[in-house]
């Protein structure tokens, strides 16, 4: 099996997912792993596809060509060596909420790294002058109650809300 990492990015607009996965189907490439989001009027995709076909990198961008000049895409594409999904001892999904201002991403990851927490997903949006943050931190070991102290502390000092929720269930 050859998996690859895809990323691709264009102005925001109906059928870029219906087109770039319809591709990748043609090309008989699964889809492993997918992050799909809207930052500010672009739409972005990344992908980790698999194949047992010997293809590569290039052919993969190659086959996406129609589809990439059609939505005016910027794509990149490479084979991973490996695929390996961790299993995470805690999950912890955090919440901020709150007027923007400088340094909440640092502040917020910053503890997580201290923690030994690997940021698997975060996501920032502003609406308005409201700054909302929403993060999915997994560890090895349970630190909840530390976290919930120290995120207690950066909530006084950044004047924003935060809320932190363990996940119980097993992922996929």
């Amino acid at each position: 099996m050859r998996f690859f990492i895809l990323s691709l990015f264009g102005k925001d607009r109906p059928g870029i997912v219906a087109g770039v996965s319809k591709a990748l189907y043609k090309m008989g490439l699964n889809l492993e792993d997918s992050s799909m989001t809207r930052l500010n009027g672009e739409f972005t995709i990344m992908l980790i596809v698999a194949s047992e076909r010997d293809i590569s990198a290039e052919d993969i961008l190659q086959n996406l060509q129609e589809v990439g000049q059609e939505y005016e895409l910027f794509m990149v594409c490479r084979e991973l060596e490996k695929v390996v999904y961790p299993k995470a001892e805690a999950i912890y999904r955090i919440v901020v909420f709150g007027s923007d201002k400088p340094g909440i991403v640092y502040g917020v990851s910053s503890i997580l790294a201290d923690l030994g927490l690997n940021i698997s997903d975060l996501r920032t949006e502003k609406r308005g002058s409201l700054y909302v943050m929403v993060i999915e931190a997994e560890g090895q070991e349970d630190v909840e109650d530390i976290l919930r102290l120290e995120l207690e502390k950066l909530k006084d000092l950044l004047g924003v809300d935060i809320s932190v929720e363990r996940e119980e269930e097993e992922r996929l």
